[in-house]
């Protein structure tokens, strides 16, 4: 039992409970082949009761209780801002953006859990921005106990929009710029990045299922994607005065997808590819037996994109 707990502590879990169900994935986190996915699961199931008690069950059906998690506090569950810095010390920001904020949000500031991240400078805006994150406390109170139910070992608690950046694509952006494009069902989410930093998010209501009524004769709703797309990416060039934004990586791949990424690239100047994690996490693999038995890695759900990027976090890919 100490072997196998001591190899527990080379892998990381990212859970998203999703309106429909929980995504789980779990990575590497040792020096050989971090950030590969070991395995990843959409659990379907309604309900905040229905779904802890999933991924309970998940847990103990892999043995993988006292596992670092990290989890996502969902969109609907947080809200995120962004104010001018206030001039104050590091340690008194909290303090001073609840101040800021306490008029934005539909609650009693003394009952939210706060966090700020900096925002990186503007070269024509002379006041730098931050980034706020609030939450209702007993929302968050709620998520840690439910984390606690399961076994896992919470880690931190985190958002969609900040977790994207753990991607490899992200992390090797250095001294570049990158956009990156996901899809659900009902939405996307646009980030635009600039030397691994995050300097644009937008979400907007198109997703795989508007896409998907496309027809040869009927592509307004490509129109409309190119438009938002467009309007990112405008504001990234003129508020941050970095140039023009020329890679864009979307997620998932999917015959709707990649005909949309066809759209896209004959009406932009943009460089278009779909998003591919690290080689080494493609492919096969040997189990590691002297047979030479070779499996096949997991594949990344594509519900379990968030999932993936919280699983991500803190590591070195």
């Amino acid at each position: 039992m100490g072997l196998f707990s001591a190899a527990q502590k080379e892998s990381q879990i990212g859970v998203d409970f999703l309106p429909t169900g929980v995504a789980v994935t779990q990575v590497h986190t040792g020096k050989k082949d971090p950030g590969a996915v070991i395995r990843s699961e959409f659990i379907a199931a309604a309900g905040t009761q229905a779904q802890v008690q999933a991924l309970k069950q998940w847990v103990s059906d892999n043995n993988l209780q006292k596992t670092p998690c990290v989890c996502l506090v969902a969109d609907d569950d947080c809200d995120i801002y962004q104010v001018e810095r206030p001039e104050v010390d590091d340690s008194e920001m909290i303090q001073a953006v609840s101040w800021k904020i306490k008029d934005l949000i539909n609650y009693d500031v003394t009952n939210a859990v706060i966090d700020s991240y900096p925002m990186p400078a503007s070269s024509k805006k002379k006041q730098q921005q931050v980034g706020v994150v609030a939450a209702r406390e007993n929302v968050v109170s709620s998520y840690v106990e439910s984390i606690k139910a399961t076994s896992l070992e919470l880690e931190a608690l985190d958002v969609h929009e900040l977790v994207r950046s753990n991607l490899e694509a992200v992390q090797k952006s250095t001294g570049e710029s990158l956009t990156l494009l996901t899809l659900t069902s009902d939405k996307g989410l646009l980030s635009v990045y600039h030397d691994t930093d995050l300097y644009v998010s937008r979400e907007f209501m198109i997703g795989i299922d508007q896409l998907a009524q496309a027809s040869s004769d009927d592509q307004g709703i490509f129109d409309a994607l190119l438009l938002e797309i467009q309007r990112s990416l405008d504001y990234f060039e003129s508020f941050y005065g970095m140039g023009n934004v020329t890679s864009l990586r979307i997620f998932p791949q999917l015959d709707v997808t990649e005909k949309m990424a066809m759209y896209l690239q004959n009406f932009s100047n943009l460089d278009i590819d779909f998003l591919s994690f690290n080689s080494a996490h493609n492919g096969a693999i040997n189990d590691g037996h002297t047979s030479g038995e070779v499996k096949e890695r997991p594949v990344l759900e594509q519900q379990c994109f968030h999932a993936y990027c919280a699983a991500l976090r803190d590591l070195s890919l």
